[in-house]
C-alpha cells in the first residue's frame, strides 16, 4: 500500500516537469515573449504601363504603430517587425493618383488593408497608380554672386527644402552652370521652397519677384531668379601704423583711412579722424581693425592713405583661410619710418611797408630770415633773403604737405620788424612751388 502511494506522487511530479518544459520550449520557438514580428511586402506600378514606380512613400498604420518606407527602383516596398493585427496602407507620390480615384495628387490616400500575424509575411495586392495628365517637369535657374565682391559663386548646392516629399539637392561647380543649365527635373506646378548653401556663406532661402515670402512655383518654361546675392561670413584684420610723425598724430584731424580690397572692390574700411594727443617726441603709432572682411575673398590687399603721404599698400595679399569666419588676422603693420611724406617747394614772398610818415619795415638792402615752424618748432633750416624795393622772395624745398605750418619772418637788420603768419597748409597736389605772402610789421 505504501509503495503504490509513492508511485502515484512520482507520476504527478513527472507530469509537472513535462508541462513546464513544454511552455519553455514553445516560448523559445516564438521568441523570448512568444511573439515574432510580421512582414508585409508589395509592389506599386503605373496602371497604364505596368512599369514599377520608384520613390513612392508608403505608410503603414495600425492602432498602435505607424511605419513608413519608400519603393525602390523596382517599385517594391517592404515593412518588417509589424505587430499582429490589421494595418492600413496609404501612399504619397507627386504627379500620381490611385487608379479609379479622382483628384490632382495623391496625399495620404488609403490604398490597401492587410492582416498581419506573428512571424508571417503578407503579400499586399499590387497598388496601381494613374499618372496625372497635367504633370510636368521644370527647371530653376539663377546666378549666385558674392554680395560684397560680386564674384560668381563656386561649389554650391541648391536644394528643395519644402515640401518634405519633394526634397532633393543638386551641386553646381560654377555659377554659370546654374545660370545656363539650371536645376532640372523639378515638379512643375507645385509651390516649393529652395535654398542655396555654400562654404563661408550664410544659407540663402530663395525668393522670387512674384512671391517674396519664399514659395516658388516651377512653370513649364524655366523659372529664372536672375542675380542671387549671397552674404559671406566675415572675419577681421588688425594691425598697427608705426612711427608716424608727431605732427600727424597731434593733428586736430588725423585723416587716416585704412581699407581692404578684394577683386578690386573695397570690402572693409577703418577711418581715424581722432583728435590730437597721440604723438611723443614726433614719434608714435596707431592701431586699427578692419571688420567685415568676407571669408570667401581668398586674399585681400590692405591699403592706407594718411594725409600728407602717398597711398601705402600695407600688404598686397593677405591670405584668407577657409576656416577663418569669426576670427582675426593680426599684425598687418606698416612702418612709417621707412615711408617718405609728400614734400613740396615753398615760395615765401616777404614785403615791408614803404616809408611815409614812418620808416619802412623792410628797407632795400635789409636782410630777412625766414623760418618754417610747426608746433612752435623749426622743421627745416632757415633761409636769408635781401630786400629789393621793399620786398624779397625765397624758396624752401622739401616742406611737408597736408598739415598746418607757420612762417616766421624776422628783419635781421632791424630785429623789431617781424611777423608770425597765421597757420597755412601746403597742398599735396601741385607741380609748382606753393606761394605764401607775409608782411613785416
Amino acid at each position: 500500500m505504501v509503495k503504490q502511494q509513492k508511485s502515484f506522487k512520482g507520476r504527478w511530479l513527472l507530469l509537472l516537469v513535462l508541462a513546464m518544459a513544454s511552455i519553455v520550449f514553445t516560448g523559445c520557438e516564438k521568441g523570448s515573449l512568444g511573439i515574432k514580428g510580421g512582414t508585409a511586402t508589395g509592389l506599386v506600378v503605373d496602371d497604364a504601363t505596368d512599369k514599377p514606380i520608384p520613390e513612392v512613400l508608403v505608410r503603414a498604420s495600425s492602432a498602435h504603430q505607424t511605419l513608413t518606407t519608400y519603393t525602390g527602383g523596382d517599385g517594391i516596398y517592404i515593412f518588417n517587425d509589424m505587430t499582429q493585427g490589421e494595418w492600413s496602407l496609404s501612399i504619397e507620390k507627386s504627379g500620381y493618383t490611385i487608379s479609379n480615384q479622382t483628384g490632382t495628387d495623391t496625399v495620404s490616400v488609403e490604398a490597401a488593408k492587410v492582416n498581419v500575424n506573428n512571424g508571417e509575411t503578407v503579400t499586399v495586392p499590387t497598388i496601381k497608380l494613374d499618372a496625372l495628365t497635367d504633370t510636368y517637369r521644370g527647371t530653376l535657374k539663377g546666378y549666385p554672386i558674392d554680395e560684397i565682391t560680386g564674384r560668381p559663386l563656386r561649389n554650391f548646392t541648391v536644394s528643395v527644402i519644402d515640401p518634405y516629399k519633394y526634397r532633393k539637392s543638386k551641386k553646381f561647380e560654377l555659377a554659370e552652370d546654374f545660370r545656363d543649365v539650371g536645376f532640372t527635373g523639378l515638379n512643375g506646378g507645385t509651390a516649393m521652397k529652395f535654398s542655396i548653401t555654400c562654404q563661408n556663406y550664410e544659407e540663402n532661402k530663395l525668393t522670387s519677384d512674384s512671391n517674396p515670402t519664399g514659395d516658388i512655383v516651377i512653370g513649364k518654361s524655366a523659372t529664372d531668379l536672375g542675380v542671387i546675392k549671397m552674404k559671406p561670413l566675415t572675419l577681421s584684420i588688425a594691425g598697427t601704423l608705426r612711427n608716424l610723425p608727431g605732427y600727424v598724430l597731434d593733428a586736430e584731424t588725423r585723416d587716416i583711412v585704412i581699407w581692404a580690397e578684394a577683386a578690386g572692390k573695397v570690402v572693409a574700411s577703418f577711418t581715424d579722424t581722432g583728435a590730437a594727443g597721440g604723438g611723443e617726441a614726433y614719434k608714435g603709432s596707431i592701431t586699427y581693425k578692419l571688420d567685415g572682411i568676407p571669408a570667401s575673398a581668398g586674399s585681400v590687399a590692405v591699403k592706407c592713405k594718411v594725409r600728407g603721404y602717398d597711398l601705402v599698400t600695407i600688404n598686397p595679399a593677405v591670405s584668407i583661410a577657409n576656416n577663418m569666419p569669426g576670427g582675426t588676422i593680426a599684425a598687418i603693420d606698416a612702418d612709417f619710418s621707412n615711408i617718405e611724406p609728400i614734400r613740396r617747394d615753398l615760395r615765401v614772398v616777404v614785403s615791408g611797408t614803404e616809408p611815409d610818415d614812418e620808416p619802412s619795415s623792410f628797407d632795400p638792402g635789409d636782410i630777412c630770415r625766414i623760418y618754417i615752424q610747426q608746433g612752435g618748432k623749426d622743421i627745416v633750416p632757415y633761409i636769408d633773403v635781401v630786400s629789393v624795393n621793399y620786398r624779397a622772395e625765397g624758396y624752401i624745398s622739401g616742406v611737408i604737405t597736408g598739415y598746418p605750418i607757420n612762417i616766421l619772418a624776422v628783419n635781421m637788420s632791424a630785429g623789431y620788424h617781424k611777423v608770425l603768419s597765421e597757420p597755412i597748409t601746403v597742398l599735396e597736389d601741385g607741380n609748382s612751388a606753393y606761394t605764401v605772402h607775409v608782411t613785416l610789421e
